[in-house]
């Protein structure tokens, strides 16, 4: 297939190519700079020069294609407006393409209501989403509703992992703090528990949902529940800080402030259900042992600093 997508330099994107190239489809990607699209040719995508921000400037000079992923994500205030307008330019350059275009649109977690673990949240649940993020069901409902698009959306967990420039996703903030100034934050403490997946996890779920998944259809991509916000800066400190590395309880309203309004998620308490990729399309998480995987990514880190 050839496949263009959103967001490709990111954690999440950058994974997403590697695996749709390792088998044998053809990528372009989005590249606001000279910087972005060199790290697009090095992944193997073809790069399309342009910005989310202003779609008009590339959206009918996109070659023609069998699918879209859209993995971009503008954090800051203005996200719905940036996401609207890049929907409002891109929809109809779809609808030309000589043959009907699979367009899988990435919503999230944080889109659905706390729990507690005795009863997985899946994907019949109804949306409660949290206030700095409903504007993504208006994007979803837009995708799936278009009779001349095959949509689907996918609802990562939130992510972690590593990719060749160093991101880590998730764990990046308490990564850098541990480093630098010897303390990691728990936005929430015990009492939260971000379910979470692996960006190499994720990027399969997302080929194979391109691959096999049907029109209309939603998968949460989760492959670790029940891992407290305390327990994840317990691990980051012992691997990244000093034997003392100190480790500070934050409230969720203190994270906003110091993060922004997006960050009410981090002390969102869930528990996903990934039975329905699982049974429908053979998805399997590898990366399911945090204490493993966090060793790895300083390996990784270490790595890319030398």
């Amino acid at each position: 297939m050839r496949i263009f997508i959103t967001g490709g330099t990111g954690l999440i994107g950058s994974a997403i190519i590697r695996n749709l190239i390792a088998r044998h489809h053809k990528v372009f990607a989005l590249g606001r700079s000279e910087t972005s699209r060199n790290k697009l040719i090095a992944l193997g995508a073809t790069p399309v020069t342009g910005d989310i921000h202003a779609p008009q400037d590339w959206c009918d000079n996109l070659p023609e294609i069998d699918g879209v992923i859209h993995a971009a994500c503008d954090f800051s205030d203005a996200m719905a407006q940036v996401d609207q307008a890049l929907l409002d330019h891109l929809i109809p350059v779809l609808h030309r393409m000589p043959d009907r275009v699979r367009f899988l649109y990435t919503g999230g977690s944080w889109l659905f209501g706390a729990n507690s673990p005795d009863q997985l949240i899946d994907e019949a649940a109804p949306f409660d989403p949290l206030p700095e993020f409903r504007w993504m069901i208006d994007g979803i409902n837009r995708v799936l509703d278009d009779d001349r698009l095959d949509g689907m959306v996918i609802h990562p967990a939130c992510v972690y992992g590593t990719d060749p420039h160093g991101h880590t996703g998730l764990l990046a903030t308490n990564i850098e703090t541990a480093r630098t100034r010897n303390y990691v934050h728990a936005v929430g403490g015990n009492m939260v528990h971000l379910p979470m997946v692996h960006n190499d996890d994720l990027a399969d779920l997302y080929r194979l949902m391109l691959e096999h998944a049907k029109p209309g259809a939603a998968y949460f991509g989760v492959g670790i529940n029940g891992v407290s916000n305390r327990e994840v800066a317990e691990r980051i400190a012992n691997h990244f800080g000093r034997a003392d590395c100190d480790i500070r309880d934050m409230t969720p309203a203190a994270a906003m402030k110091e993060y922004g309004n997006w960050a009410r998620g981090l002390g969102h308490n869930q528990f996903l259900s990934g039975r329905r990729a699982a049974a429908d399309l053979g998805w399997k998480p590898r990366h399911t042992d945090l204490e493993t995987d966090i060793a790895s990514i300083a390996k990784s880190l270490d790595a890319v600093q030398d």
